[in-house]
């Protein structure tokens, strides 16, 4: 099978809300619930160590990502923004957040790929020319060139403030419309990466999205000036993967994945996937079976790290050579250098 696999990693997409807001089909016109698991201490789904799981088809204790563990429940990831919170709000608030965020820890997010070399656990990304972009906890040089890599837990701490003088009731640090922007513009870069990189003969796309989960936690807070928060942002994610999906080429395949689902600001064990494939619902049980259905439909090209131009995408235009000099000159003329 020739074409590119697309995965769009939707962290949080919750299967119950896609249906209730009637955007399945957006996310594939077959579709179907997923099993997850939660992490034994935390008892709840973490994405931290459900992302490894997905690209590697193994539970935490064979791929070592950990969450928390009974020898170290602690979660690094949210210390910075725990003493923002405990800085600028009552005890009772400091407390309300390390209960509502307390799961997010899991090494930052920031382990690379060497990880699972050192382990010896093959991930979907072997074998192929792939190209992850942004995945906890699979992290490349790339990730760090183009700037889309952050600490969730200090993000999640700029967007919160204390309330109102006198109040404990935590509010956001900026308004709704400013929030939605700073989110959207993250998960625009991943996907104008997306779209770029599709025009190369990649065998595997993988990019991992956190604007649903970000919105998800922070809707009980938003929702107080702004109700409809959640399901406008599903609404978006809905009209980006149909955008997406349009410009596919015919050999091209979409699979919409998540890790667990989130309403009310709590993951829930709803996670979801959709594919333009019928076969990768209907095999696909567990977040545990997403790099088998992977396999499935994706061909091994071998490892081609800047693959050529598809076929579809090169041009005629004869384009005059010029020394680097040249256009160092030119551009120094115009004010630029």
């Amino acid at each position: 099978m020739n074409g590119t696999t697309v995965v769009l990693g939707w962290d949080g997409l919750d299967r119950t809300l896609v249906e209730e807001y009637d955007l399945a089909e957006a996310f594939g016109p077959h579709y179907s619930a997923l099993e997850t698991f939660e992490n034994p201490v935390l008892g709840k789904p973490h994405t931290y160590e459900l992302w490894p799981s997905i690209i590697t088809g193994r539970r935490p204790d064979e791929h070592g990502v950990h969450a928390a563990t009974d020898d170290d429940p602690s979660h690094p990831a949210l210390e910075t923004a725990r003493r923002r919170v405990r800085d600028l709000a009552p005890r009772r608030l400091g407390a309300a957040f390390d209960r509502r965020f307390g799961s997010r820890g899991a090494e930052l997010g920031l382990l690379s790929a060497e990880h699972y070399r050192k382990r010896g656990i093959p991930t979907v990304f072997d074998g192929r020319a792939a190209r992850p972009i942004a995945i906890p906890n699979y992290r490349v040089p790339r990730d760090y060139d183009l700037d889309i890599v952050f600490d969730r837990g200090e993000q999640f701490g700029r967007f919160l403030a204390a309330g109102e003088r006198g109040t404990e009731s935590p509010a956001l640090a900026a308004s709704v419309p400013r929030l939605e922007e700073r989110l959207a513009g993250e998960a625009a870069r991943k996907l104008g990466i997306v779209r770029a990189a599709l025009q190369r003969e990649y065998d595997l796309l993988f990019v991992w999205l956190g604007f649903v989960d970000t919105v998800g936690h922070l809707a009980p807070i938003a929702g107080a000036v702004d109700p409809g928060w959640q399901e406008r942002t599903y609404r978006l994610a809905a009209d980006w993967t149909r955008e997406l999906r349009a410009v596919l080429g015919g050999d091209d395949r979409l699979l919409c994945v998540s890790d667990h689902g989130i309403r009310e600001g709590h993951h829930t064990p709803d996670a979801f996937v959709g594919s333009t494939e019928e076969e990768i619902p209907e095999t696909t049980e567990s977040v545990l079976d997403v790099r088998a259905a992977i396999d499935q439909v994706t061909p091994t090209g071998g490892d081609v790290a800047e693959p050529e131009l598809k076929a579809a995408h090169r041009t005629d235009e004869r384009v005059h050579v010029r020394t680097a000099a040249d256009v160092e000159e030119q551009l120094d003329g115009l004010g630029y250098l």
